[in-house]
């Protein structure tokens, strides 16, 4: 059974788009926003693309991997994100009405309980994905799998429609840089060891000596320096670094 609930519930958040709704069912999910309709129904997800005056787009796809709720870091975006072979796509997302607005704050609020029972509604399809966190913008976020012990980084690449494994980085220090079917091994114990240099993530030993780097483009400076101070808190071992969140979550710390 891929949804835990007896009974059904429906949730609405207002974000940027309109008015996000999402149904819970005992076998069934739905979620809506504008134009956009997204159905799971047992191991099915059904994407709609409304159009006034001419027929629906839908798309279906099976669930072979994981399926997984993801939160922005620092936007505040929802996304939904699944596992195909050669990696991961981002296939449902919203972003927060912004906090400037005088609704903001509150319409954050609803979209956190939204996003909290969704995650728990699609908890089983997560598999052994603890916390799902994307960083960017757009069609080119980054999304960071956390899995308790390691971290897995997906990014997209140049006329490709899902974001491959670039990285993977373990509470040991060690970190796989991945380049295609080159797989490069350094380790990492300290944050400091973990910069970001132009669209470069770099890994450099305790003396500054290069190690790896790994190209993330298509995202903001911001979000890159994001992306390195999260996998500099997974390895660090010197104490000064800040604990990572608790899985437990929903919302990114």
């Amino acid at each position: 059974m891929a949804y835990r609930d007896d009974e059904g519930d429906r949730l609405e958040a207002l974000t940027a788009e309109g008015r996000l709704r999402l149904e819970v069912e005992p076998r069934a999910l739905k979620l809506a926003v504008g134009s956009r309709t997204l159905h799971i129904v047992d191991k099915v997800v059904t994407l709609l693309d409304h159009r006034k005056k001419k027929p629906d787009v839908r798309s279906s796809i099976k669930i072979d991997g994981r399926l997984v709720t993801a939160r922005d870091v620092p936007h505040e975006d929802l996304g939904i994100w699944i596992e195909l072979p050669g990696g991961m796509r981002r296939i449902f997302g919203v972003e927060p009405v912004s906090l400037l607005e005088p609704e903001g704050l509150e319409a954050l609020a609803t979209l956190d309980r939204l996003a909290a029972r969704l995650r728990s509604a699609l908890a089983d399809h997560a598999g052994d994905i603890r916390r799902a966190i994307e960083i960017g913008r757009g069609l080119d976020k980054v999304l960071l799998a956390d899995h308790g012990d390691r971290y897995v980084v997906y990014a997209r690449r140049l006329f490709r429609d899902r974001a491959r494994r670039a990285l993977e980085i373990f509470d040991d220090g060690r970190v796989l840089v991945v380049d295609g079917k080159h797989v490069q091994e350094v380790r990492i114990r300290s944050r400091h060891g973990v910069t970001v240099w132009g669209d470069y993530v770099r890994f450099a030993a305790a003396d500054g000596a290069d190690l790896a780097r790994v190209s993330i483009p298509w995202i903001d400076a911001e979000d890159r320096r994001e992306l390195a101070r999260r996998i500099g808190q997974l390895v660090d071992v010197t104490g000064d670094a800040r604990p990572r969140p608790a899985a437990a979550g929903d919302r990114p710390a």
